[in-house]
């Protein structure tokens, strides 16, 4: 996309609703673009040198305006003209950075414009708790050592999913370093992450039986329909928690939900089950546009409701199930149940480099059937009669 930009275009420019983000070029300079996410405005110069596109961030827009990043193109363009890589000349070792300055050109120049909100806050709290000694040595000074000691005392104390997630972090931020234009190696490949084991746990008959019983029993319509959603669609639960009312079309039965945490929008089968749950609690908090919003402030979506899980859980004696689990219960009983496993993965819009290709195949219709049988197959537990809870 091409246009005139000035600084009103971009100020009152929205995303549409199928965008995630758009670069568009500034007719007046050659190479000039205003990049816009759903949380920032940015210039950027992309030109390319001896065949390799340059990527060059000027600032954000805000701070600087349309006038004053034409000015800074130009001055970039010039350097790209004469030979010399910006990105290059600022990371020369004689200005080398420390790691909390890398840190902080990493969130503003890659993180927040191409990563989530979600996922850049979640960086920005690893980097915060755990980095901190390191933060101001410069990044030739730390040592493969100094990060290994780090990554395995986050292993002893917080487990192995926050020391790998702890490992990546600092592996990337060296990565984008190099890639920028710092002279140096990365001090993070010599470590490997923690292998760690893919869980198992779902809700087994007699679980099932007291878990119907106990949800058909809860005071709050709030969230036993936020809980049989999500048994009842196989989603995870911050697709869940963000499910908005116009995104649901009770005539066709299908929930649509624009962006889900593999980047790629998803039409979700709603089971006849749900309809009744859905339509009455759509009486009560129909005025927001969260199917489940924050009681004091339903201008946002529900944070995840780990402590009313837990009191569902422990009413029902089931030990070791956490809500993701319940995700995974359908899956597993529509394998029981013979349900083809691309239909499977499909319902619950699962990546893998094995079957990425057959499953993206399949089509809501199958996924629905499978769905509906699978919870008319829940329901031969819900009569069973439960006395012992």
């Amino acid at each position: 996309m091409k246009k005139v930009l000035t600084d009103k275009f971009i100020s009152s420019y929205e995303l549409l609703a199928n965008e995630k983000r758009i670069e568009i070029c500034d007719e007046r300079c050659p190479y000039l673009r205003v990049r816009i996410s759903e949380n920032n405005k940015s210039f950027i110069v992309l030109k390319k040198m001896r065949g390799q596109s340059i990527r060059v961030t000027i600032g954000k827009f805000g701070e600087i305006g349309i006038d004053v990043a034409r000015q800074k193109a130009i001055e970039i363009l010039k350097q790209i003209n004469d030979g010399i890589n910006p990105n290059v000349s600022k990371y020369e070792m004689n200005k080398e950075i420390t790691l909390d300055e890398l840190f902080k050109e990493f969130m503003e120049r890659y993180a927040k414009v191409m990563t989530t909100e979600k996922h850049w806050k979640a960086n920005q709290r690893y980097y915060d708790r755990f980095f901190e000694k390191l933060g101001k040595k410069r990044l030739s000074d730390i040592t493969t050592r100094q990060i290994e000691y780090i990554v395995n005392s986050v292993k002893e104390n917080n487990g192995l999913y926050t020391a790998n997630h702890v490992l990546i972090l600092i592996r990337h931020l060296y990565n984008k370093a190099i890639k920028w234009g710092w002279n140096g190696k990365n001090p993070t490949n010599p470590i490997s992450k923690f292998k760690t084991y893919a869980r198992e746990r779902f809700l087994l008959p007699e679980e099932l039986k007291r878990l119907f019983k106990v949800l058909d029993e809860e005071s709050s319509l709030y969230f036993k329909t936020f809980f049989y959603v999500l048994l009842y669609t196989g989603q995870r639960c911050g697709n869940v928690r963000e499910m908005r009312w116009d995104n649901i079309n009770f005539d066709t039965g299908i929930w649509y939900i624009p962006m889900t945490k593999n980047g790629t929008s998803m039409r979700v089968p709603l089971v006849e089950q749900l309809y009744p749950l859905l339509k009455n609690l759509k009486k009560i908090t129909g005025s927001s546009e969260w199917v489940f919003p924050m009681r004091d402030h339903p201008e946002n979506p529900m944070n995840e409701p780990k402590h009313h899980w837990e009191k569902i859980r422990i009413k029902a004696k089931i030990k070791d199930v956490r809500i993701h689990d319940l995700r995974r219960t359908l899956a597993t009983w529509e394998c029981m149940s013979g349900v083809n496993l691309a239909i499977v993965s499909k319902t619950l819009n699962h990546k893998s480099l094995q079957s990425t290709q057959v499953y993206a195949r399949a089509d809501t219709t199958a996924i629905s059937q499978a769905l509906q049988a699978t919870v008319n197959n829940f329901n031969q537990f819900r009569d069973a009669i439960v006395d012992d809870i």
